[in-house]
């Protein structure tokens, strides 16, 4: 697990880097995980919580923001419960507050990472 943690915080700074996001399917195939499979799906979810620990004590940013969905290009839910779960969010915010998280944060990162 380990070894993935770290491969994904180098993908995803990349990514900050250029000011880039990227779709979990995109991510999950670069780190050897099946986005279909739910096992898979836990392991990835448990590696971006993870990622945003490291990113929120380095740049007090959530670097799993520029992670997002193929359909909406948005952060899947895991985002926001996340987010919440470390008091970064209210728990009783409408989506519309969220999508304005989101894309603050995305913003945050972008800035963090871009000075690097």
């Amino acid at each position: 697990m380990k070894e993935k943690i770290s491969q994904t915080l180098q993908i995803l700074e990349e990514c900050a880097k250029n000011k880039r996001q990227i779709y979990y399917q995109e991510l999950y195939e670069k780190i050897g995980l099946n986005r279909e499979n739910p096992v898979d799906r836990n392991k990835g979810s448990q590696i971006l919580a993870e990622i945003n620990r490291i990113s929120i004590k380095q740049n007090k940013t959530m670097l799993s923001s520029l992670v997002t969905l193929k359909g909406n290009s948005q952060p899947a839910d895991g985002f926001f419960e996340f987010a919440i779960e470390e008091k970064r969010l209210k728990s009783n915010v409408s989506e519309f507050d969220k999508l304005k998280f989101w894309v603050k944060e995305t913003s945050k990162v972008f800035t963090a990472y871009s000075k690097k």
